[in-house]
C-alpha cells in the first residue's frame, strides 16, 4: 500500500498560481500538456467494479507520455501539471521505467485538497474509512495517489516540508523495477541490510522495511524529505544522503541514471510555512486576520507581525518535534495560540469577551496559560521576537505556555485502558516509542516535586510555587529558554540550561527528557529570533 499520509485539509491561497513561477520559488519549467476531459480509453483501465463511479468522479485528465493522471473537477489544473513535472524529471534518465508503467496499465490520481481518501472511486470501499481518512493523503500502487495540497505547496499542508508525490511515486517505481529488472529486489535489500548493519536510520520510517527505505532515501536524493521528527532523522537532502549512507546514495544515483543535463531537485512553489488569512473552513472568529499552521496546530493573530507568528510556529515545531501525539491532543481539545500585537490586550480578544466571568482571567498580563473555557494560549509579540537573556524580557512565553499545557491538558487526563491494547495496525507513526501522558505523569511529577522541595531545592525561584510551576521551570531550562532568573538559594547560579538542570535536579531532568523524547535524536535548544 505504500506510505500513507494524513490530513483533513482546507485551503487558502495559491489556487491560481502558475505552475512554473508560483511566488517566485520555482525555477523549474515543465512543458506540460493541457488538461482535458478523460478519454474513454482511461476509464477502460479502471477495474470493472470502480468504473461507473470513476466516470462520475474524474473530470480532468493529463497524459504523462502515456501515463494517465486524473482528478475530479474541483482539483486545480496546476496539480495535474505539477505531477507531469515531477514524473518526467524523476524518470528523465529511465524512459524504460516510465514505458513499463504505461504497459502495465498504471495510472495516477490526485486527492483534492478538500477531499478525503475514500472519496476516490478506487478507495471508496476501504476498510475502516474513518482511520484511513484521518491518516491517508497518498499511496503507492495501482492507482498511485497524491494530495493536491502537497503538490501545490498550499499553506495548509501537514507535510509542508516534504514531497508526498515523490515518496509515493517511488513506491510505484519500486514495484515497476521489480518486474523489469531481475536484480532490483536484491540490490534494494542489500542496501537496506547494509544500513541496518551499520545502525543507520535507527527508529525512523526509513528503517522500518526495504520498501520505505527506498522511498525515503529517494526523497532525500531529490532534496524533499522531512528531517528531525518522530520518524525521521537528519537526512533530507542529496548531499546529506551521500555522506550518511553512501550505499543508499549510490543505489539512487544508479537507478535514476540522471545526466548532469537531466539533473533535477524538488522545489516548493512557495515558502512554507507562511502567514495567510484564516481559512473559512476553520471558522475562526473574524477578529483574527492572520493564520499559520504548525504541524496542524493553529496560530492566529491580528496586529502581530508575520515574523512573530512564524517564530512561534518554528518554536512549536521544534519543541514537539518528537511528541506530535501531545500536539494532537491539544488540537483535539480545540486549543489555539494567539500572538498579541504590541498594542493589543487579552481583553481585546473575542474569546475573552464571551467569558461568563471575565474576572477569572488576568487580562492585564501579556501571556495567558491554558484554561478550559477559553482554550487559548496567548503570548506577546515583543516576547516572541526578543532574546530571553536580555533584561526585562523574561523566559520564552511560547515554551512557558506550552509546558504548562502539557501538564494541564495531557498530564492530568485519565488513563485510557484501551490505548495500549489497540491493534498495532492502527497506531499512528507519532504514537510509537513514546508513552501516552495521563494522570500517571502527574503522580510521578508529584513524587519528584515533593522529594525536591523536601531537599530544600528551588527555594527562591518560581519553581517552588507548585508542581505545575516546577514542571514548567524544568521545561524552560531543558530548552535553554528560561531567561534571566534567580538562582535557587542552594545553587551557585541560575538553572537555565539542560546541563545545569541535569546536575541540579536529575529527577526533573529525567522526566522532561523522557517526555520531550529528545534522547538519541537531533537536539534543539531555543534560538531567539534574528532578523
Amino acid at each position: 500500500m505504500g506510505f500513507v499520509r494524513s490530513m483533513m485539509i482546507a485551503v487558502v491561497g495559491m489556487a491560481s498560481l502558475p505552475l512554473a513561477c508560483a511566488c517566485g520559488q520555482s525555477d523549474v519549467k515543465a512543458d506540460a500538456p493541457a488538461v482535458s476531459a478523460p478519454p474513454e480509453s482511461f476509464f477502460k483501465m479502471i477495474r470493472d467494479d470502480d468504473r461507473d463511479a470513476a466516470r462520475q468522479f474524474y473530470k480532468k485528465y493529463l497524459d504523462v507520455k502515456g501515463l494517465p493522471v486524473a482528478a475530479s473537477a474541483e482539483v486545480a489544473d496546476q496539480a495535474l501539471q505539477r505531477t507531469y513535472e515531477i514524473v518526467t524529471h524523476m524518470l528523465a534518465g529511465r524512459p524504460d521505467v516510465l514505458q513499463a508503467m504505461v504497459e502495465q496499465g498504471m495510472y495516477l490520481i490526485i486527492i483534492g485538497k478538500d477531499q478525503v481518501y475514500t472519496d476516490m472511486p478506487e478507495y471508496r470501499n476501504s476498510r475502516n474509512p474513518d482511520f484511513q481518512n484521518e491518516r491517508v493523503r497518498g499511496t503507492g500502487g495501482l492507482p498511485t495517489s497524491f494530495g493536491e495540497e502537497n503538490l501545490l505547496s498550499l499553506p495548509i499542508d501537514r507535510y509542508d516540508d516534504e514531497s508526498i508525490g515523490v515518496h509515493e511515486f517511488c513506491h510505484t517505481i519500486d514495484s515497476t523495477l521489480g518486474r523489469i529488472d531481475s536484480t532490483w529486489r536484491q540490490r534494494k535489500r542489500d542496501a537496506y541490510q547494509n544500513a541496518l548493519k551499520n545502525g543507520l536510520y535507527f527508529n525512523t520510517y526509513a528503517g522500518s522495511n526495504s520498501a520505505e527505505y527506498w522511498a525515503e532515501i529517494a526523497q532525500a536524493y531529490f532534496d524533499c524529505n522531512r528531517i528531525n521528527n518522530w520518524n525521521h532523522g537528519p537526512v533530507g537532502h542529496r548531499e546529506q544522503l551521500k555522506a550518511y549512507d553512501p550505499v543508499g546514495y549510490e543505489l539512487c544515483r544508479t537507478v535514476f541514471n540522471l545526466s548532469p543535463e537531466q539533473d533535477w531537485r524538488y522545489k516548493w512553489l512557495q515558502k512554507l510555512p507562511n502567514v495567510t488569512a484564516p481559512p473559512k473552513k476553520f471558522r475562526i472568529d473574524p477578529y483574527y486576520t492572520k493564520f499559520t499552521w504548525a504541524r496542524e496546530f493553529t496560530i492566529i493573530g491580528r496586529q502581530a507581525s508575520d515574523e512573530a507568528l512564524l517564530q512561534a510556529n518554528e518554536t512549536i515545531r521544534r519543541m514537539f518535534a518528537y511528541r506530535h501525539d501531545i500536539l494532537k491532543a491539544f488540537m483535539a481539545d480545540g486549543m489555539k495560540l494567539v500572538v498579541l500585537g504590541r498594542d493589543e490586550h487579552i481583553s481585546d480578544l473575542p474569546e475573552y469577551k464571551k467569558l461568563s466571568d471575565p474576572r477569572a482571567i488576568d487580562a492585564l498580563s501579556r501571556y495567558l496559560t491554558y484554561t478550559p473555557e477559553m482554550k487559548l494560549l496567548v503570548v506577546g509579540e515583543e516576547n516572541v521576537l526578543a532574546n530571553p537573556r536580555d533584561m526585562y524580557v523574561g523566559d520564552c512565553q511560547v515554551i512557558r505556555v506550552f509546558a504548562d499545557a502539557i501538564y494541564r491538558v495531557t498530564g492530568t487526563r485519565p488513563v485510557d485502558p484501551n490505548f495500549e491494547n489497540r491493534p498495532r495496525g492502527i497506531w499512528q507513526q507519532y504514537e510509537l516509542r513514546v508513552q501516552r501522558l495521563d494522570e500517571r505523569f502527574d503522580a510521578k511529577l508529584k513524587e519528584i516535586f515533593e522529594k525536591s522541595t523536601a531537599a530544600g531545592k528551588w527555594q527562591g525561584t518560581a519553581a517552588i510555587a507548585d508542581r505545575a510551576a516546577y514542571w514548567t521551570e524544568g521545561v524552560l531550562a531543558y530548552f535553554d529558554a528560561l531567561g534571566q532568573d534567580d538562582a535557587p538559594n542552594d545553587a551557585a547560579s541560575q538553572i537555565d540550561t539542560r546541563e545545569k538542570l541535569k546536575a541540579y535536579d536529575p529527577d526533573l531532568f529525567a522526566l522532561v527528557n523522557e517526555t520531550m523524547a529528545y534522547e538519541t535524536k537531533v537536539d534543539w535548544r531555543y534560538r531567539p529570533y534574528r532578523q
